[in-house]
């Protein structure tokens, strides 16, 4: 599952959290806390890879890039200890589902 969810990550060029999230609580594999941690990595290593392939094939890093890799990183982190320790079960999905929404609308309409 993680190859197939990985194969399609990189063809539609997302994070692969908004395919991953859906599958782990539909097949109750994971709790809504736990989803959203395995996505995160999720993502993470996914963009790690697509940062790989885009660096061997140009051979340099954006500025804009370096910025957006801060501000992820500082977003993350806050997001992380309110996402664990401050919002509600209730919470975390109602932004969840926002950004499955948000990202699925996306998709469709971005060529």
């Amino acid at each position: 599952m993680g190859a197939a969810l990985g194969f399609l990550a990189g063809l539609t060029g997302t994070g692969g959290g908004i395919f991953l999230t859906p599958v782990l609580l539909f097949c109750r594999w994971a709790h809504i806390r736990q989803a959203a941690a395995v996505s995160a990595l999720f993502i993470w290593v996914n963009s790690i890879a697509g940062l790989i392939g885009y660096f061997t094939k140009v051979r340099t890093i954006p500025s804009l890039g370096l910025i957006l890799a801060a501000a992820a990183i500082i977003g993350g982190i806050i997001g992380s200890h309110l996402g664990s320790r401050r919002f509600a079960v209730r919470v975390i999905s109602l932004c969840l589902g926002t950004v499955l929404v948000i990202a699925g609308t996306k998709l469709i309409f971005t060529r």
